[in-house]
């Protein structure tokens, strides 16, 4: 290797999967060196952005949550291959013992303390570096919160939006609902406030950053009338919220309906109660009337889910996560054509759009829970990322 040009040598490592390129420092100080090179970090992240994305899990158990970590480079199903999930001992511990994932955006992840909300990280769960955030205001009658963690290509900005919604009951009637907003661009020391959306989302993460626009679904409230479910997006540039005209899927209910990025569309996922489902695209953004029906997966996928589901053995240490809302999550596009899912917190599988046939990905030391994240990798430390876009 030494004998190489350092051109052809930056070449060799830049193709390497990413856990393989964080060890190859350790190996001697000529490959440390190599490692440290601009040039690498570059021309890593070109490569990346072509492959597949990476997951990280979030196991919720009833002691500490933890992080586990599938490279892009095994997410596949061949039953020959030995795909491992690595458990991520970042700075997790400096949170608590139990978080929330606020977002994943550009190899950055963001959580929080679970019960208290504060205090809140930016980090890059491939290195040890991180940015603790300035702590968001409290609200005494605070019980919900939905959230979101983004960046904005016109801005160049990071950003982090916190809905706070109040327990208005007052002698056991409930009052209008009552929420805050604020808003934190990294690499600013105070949170902001905003104005408040007009009907009440769904408590957790957004669940689709598209074109700079942070997407929720809303949940029904007693004295917010119209529609059980509407789309809402926060433009992370002008700090505002708005409506997005959901597909025409009929009636429909939080439990089986969520978003998900596919193909960098914003995607609707439709879950039927006979196990079938309707994935809806909207090809141009904004235009109501380009959502497209473009996938149906058929119920036999639910019904052999099922089966190796309740084949697998019970067991009482772990508990349920609770931010996955229905039986089926559609996770993402893989760069082959196929769908990815998540299947009751337990079970990954890659979907064949044009055979209709599926394939379990065989993933060794995946914990009894979790809910996914898709999460592009990145060698950029998290400080690195905010000098550049200051």
């Amino acid at each position: 290797m030494e004998k190489l040009p350092r051109d052809v040598a930056l070449d060799i490592f830049s193709r390497l999967p990413i856990t393989s390129l964080m060890q190859i420092k350790c190996v001697c100080r000529s490959w440390r060196a190599l490692g440290k090179d601009p040039r690498l970090l570059i021309m890593y992240q070109a490569i990346a952005n072509k492959r597949n994305p990476c997951l990280i899990l979030h196991c919720d158990s009833p002691i500490q949550n933890n992080l586990h970590f599938v490279e892009s480079s095994q997410i596949r199903h061949h039953e020959h291959y030995t795909n491992n999930a690595r458990r991520i001992n970042a700075q997790i511990r400096y949170v608590a013992p139990e978080f929330h994932v606020v977002g994943s955006c550009n190899g950055l992840l963001c959580i929080s303390n679970a019960l208290y909300f504060n205090p809140l990280l930016v980090f890059n769960p491939l290195t040890t570096n991180y940015i603790r955030l300035p702590n968001t205001t409290q609200y005494p009658k605070q019980q919900e919160v939905a959230f979101g963690f983004g960046f904005h290509p016109t801005t160049m900005e990071y950003k982090i939006v916190w809905i706070s919604y109040l327990n208005n009951y007052y002698q056991g009637h409930q009052l209008p609902l009552q929420s805050r907003v604020q808003v934190l661009t990294l690499g600013s020391n105070a949170w902001r406030i905003s104005v408040s959306p007009r009907c009440k989302l769904e408590q957790g993460s957004s669940e689709a950053l598209v074109n700079g626009n942070l997407h929720w679904v809303t949940t029904r409230h007693k004295h917010r009338p119209g529609p059980c479910l509407r789309i809402v997006c926060f433009d992370l540039a002008e700090e505002k919220f708005r409506e997005i005209e959901r597909p025409g899927c009929g009636i429909l209910n939080i439990c089986n309906f969520h978003l998900v990025v596919l193909g960098g569309c914003l995607s609707a996922v439709v879950c039927h109660d006979d196990g079938k489902i309707d994935i809806w695209i909207m090809k141009e953004y904004g235009s109501k009337e380009s959502w497209t029906k473009e996938y149906v997966i058929g119920e036999s996928l639910f019904r052999s889910l099922s089966e190796r589901r309740n084949a697998r053995p019970s067991s009482r240490i772990w508990k349920r996560p609770t931010l996955s809302k229905g039986k089926i999550q559609v996770l993402c596009s893989l760069r082959n054509g196929e769908i990815l899912l998540e299947y009751e917190n337990g079970v990954l599988v890659s979907y064949n759009t044009e055979s209709q046939e599926f394939q379990q990905l065989m993933i060794h030391g995946l914990p009894k829970w979790f809910c996914t994240i898709v999460h592009f990798e990145t060698l950029y430390p998290a400080d690195v990322i905010l000098q550049m876009q200051l």
